[in-house]
Order: C-alpha cells, then sequence, then structure tokens
C-alpha cells in the first residue's frame, strides 16, 4: 500500500475530499503526513475531525531554505510514497520531487497549458473561453508545467462569472483527483524519465473526463 502525504495552503478542500475517500477505503492509500504551510489556513479546523496529526510549519518565520528543509524532514520520503498538492501555494524545490523520484501530483484549476498561475477563472471568463476545467500533473521544477495526467472539462455557462465558474468546478477537481489517484492505485499510471505512460504506453494527450 502506499502512503501519500498531503501539502495545503488553504480552505483543505481537495485535502479533506480525498482523506474522506481513504478514511472509506474507497482508495487504498496510507496517509503519512499532512502539512501546511499557512497556519491561519482554514483547512487546518476543516481536517481536525479526522484525528490525524496536522504539521503547521509556518513559512512567514523561515527562509526559504529552511522551510524545505524542516519540510522534507517532515515529509520523510520512502520507496514508493506519493506527494499530493491539494491547494498549496508555494513552489516545491527540485531536491524535494527528486526525492520522491517525481510522484509529486498536483491538481490546478484551468485546462493546462492554458492559464497557468493564479486567477485562471477571472482569466476565463475575461478571455470568453467555451470550456474551463481542471488538470492533474506531475509535478516539476517549473510552475504548472509538469507531465499532465489527466482532466476534467466543463461548459462555461453565459450567466457564469469567476465565483460562480470556481464553485462549479470545485466539485469536479474532488472527482478528477479522485480518478486520478484511482489510476496510480491500479497502477495504469506511472512516471517513467520525465513522461507519463498509462496502461503501459506513453500519453500523448491528457485522459478527459466530462
Amino acid at each position: 500500500m502506499n502512503s501519500v502525504s498531503i501539502l495545503f495552503s488553504g480552505r483543505g478542500s481537495n485535502a479533506d475530499y480525498i482523506i474522506s475517500l481513504i478514511q472509506k477505503n474507497q482508495l487504498s492509500f496510507r496517509i503519512k503526513n499532512i502539512v501546511s504551510n499557512n497556519k491561519k489556513a482554514k483547512g487546518i479546523e476543516l481536517l481536525k475531525k479526522y484525528k490525524l496529526p496536522i504539521n503547521i510549519l509556518d513559512k512567514e518565520i523561515l527562509s526559504d531554505e529552511d522551510y524545505n528543509q524542516y519540510l522534507l524532514e517532515i515529509l520523510d520520503p520512502v520507496e514508493g510514497d506519493i506527494l499530493l498538492l491539494c491547494g498549496y501555494m508555494l513552489k516545491v524545490p527540485g531536491f524535494i520531487i527528486d526525492s520522491y523520484k517525481g510522484n509529486v501530483i498536483n491538481i490546478h484549476p484551468s485546462l493546462l497549458p492554458k492559464y497557468k498561475g493564479l486567477n485562471t477563472h477571472k482569466r476565463v471568463i475575461e478571455n470568453k473561453d467555451k470550456n474551463h476545467g481542471c488538470t492533474t500533473h506531475f509535478v516539476n521544477n517549473d510552475i504548472d508545467c509538469g507531465p499532465i495526467i489527466a482532466q476534467y472539462k466543463i461548459l462555461v455557462e453565459k450567466d457564469d462569472n469567476d465565483i460562480t465558474l470556481a464553485d462549479r468546478l470545485l466539485k469536479k477537481e474532488h472527482v478528477l483527483f479522485y480518478k486520478t489517484l484511482k489510476l496510480i492505485e491500479n497502477k495504469e499510471i506511472y512516471l517513467k524519465n520525465g513522461e507519463v505512460y498509462y496502461k503501459e504506453v506513453k500519453l500523448k494527450e491528457p485522459i478527459v473526463f466530462t
């Protein structure tokens, strides 16, 4: 059974969903660590219901170097461990990615490679896009640029604004993260030499759920 560690910075919605599925035995992973870099994160209170230790590593009082070194010591990755970024708002340094042999997975609220970074919902509305979505990908040294695993697409409705769009997409983020982890659990998806393989074949396009 693979162990997963979870990093989050804010409301902890995706973390909450993943932990709930693991505790219901709908995902066969063991939760190793839960870490927040933000002592004011709303997700801290949300996740207390699981009675699991939550490590709060306050980035505001640490240098980047010290913070990431302490983080690695907390995570203590071993062979087969997976690191999940659930709304984690800091860049994961290369030495932590390497310690997981690349098995660091992020979920991003856009159809990458479009709209890397922040304010994705607002940018979709401003550009009058017909579709929006979310993406799971392996993490590399460039923000939101790692090898893409899967995406979930939704239609942008004519009366949507950035808030309504974000609310509707969040539910799909939960589903996409679950489906991605299920693929990994079943060993259908894996990373090899910086590329994603699906059922032993190099993935040329993202797996798309609708």
